[in-house]
């Protein structure tokens, strides 16, 4: 925790936190983690078709080892910092409510899933990730007239703009880059093998679905 604190430059305040995070037994800090998921998720339906991410929440544990790494320190000061911030768990619980519906989308990873319950638009992560990924690899601006054939290869032209709205709706519902960050925390603190950010593709997509709607 002292490197923590050198490595952050941390205010008093900071160090406040950490020392009191210091302090917490292994239950403690779990506790800590169990707390923000029963809150953000309860009275939702754990077996509805867009709740993926309450059950993902619900499952990873967040235990740092018995000798940590400084990396995995950092991660889980973070992590308890971001749980408990209060715009945060507002998020998740919107994401909770919306997956509840039936809404597609696991928003964990910036994913989406393949077809609502309802008739919903949707969209394949995997064909967001390929098309929308090599739009950014090759600094192609979403609002050009170069990324309206690459929006096409994801979202079909005839995609009326109902539907074209409904879509966007669903993508800023479940994409959000502090999710995505809550995830790769939990990586480092569980020991994972860090995964490729999705959130910029998404974040272009919904630009570009704007831009060419």
């Amino acid at each position: 925790m002292l490197r923590t604190v050198a490595k952050r430059n941390s205010t008093a305040e900071e160090i406040s936190l950490l020392n009191a995070l210091a302090r917490l037994s292994a239950r403690e800090r779990q506790q800590i983690i169990d707390d923000f998921v029963e809150w953000a998720f309860t009275g939702t339906d754990p077996g509805a078709p867009g709740a993926g991410i309450a059950q993902a929440m619900r499952q990873m544990p967040a235990e740092l080892p018995d000798d940590p790494t400084l990396e995995q320190v950092d991660a889980w000061v973070e992590l308890a910092e971001l749980v408990q911030d209060h715009s945060f768990q507002q998020r998740v619980r919107q994401m909770a409510v919306e997956g509840a519906k039936g809404t597609p989308g696991q928003g964990g990873q910036g994913e989406q899933g393949e077809q609502g319950e309802q008739g919903e638009p949707a969209v394949s992560p995997q064909l967001v990730t390929e098309h929308a990924g090599q739009a950014l690899a090759e600094g192609i601006a979403p609002d050009s007239a170069a990324a309206k054939p690459i929006l096409d290869q994801i979202v079909p032209p005839e995609t009326s703009v109902a539907d074209r709205r409904k879509l966007i709706e669903q993508l800023e519902t479940f994409t959000d880059a502090r999710i995505e960050r809550y995830w790769q925390l939990m990586g480092i603190i569980n020991g994972r093998p860090p995964f490729p950010p999705a959130v910029p593709q998404f974040d272009w997509m919904i630009r570009a679905l704007r831009a060419h709607g």
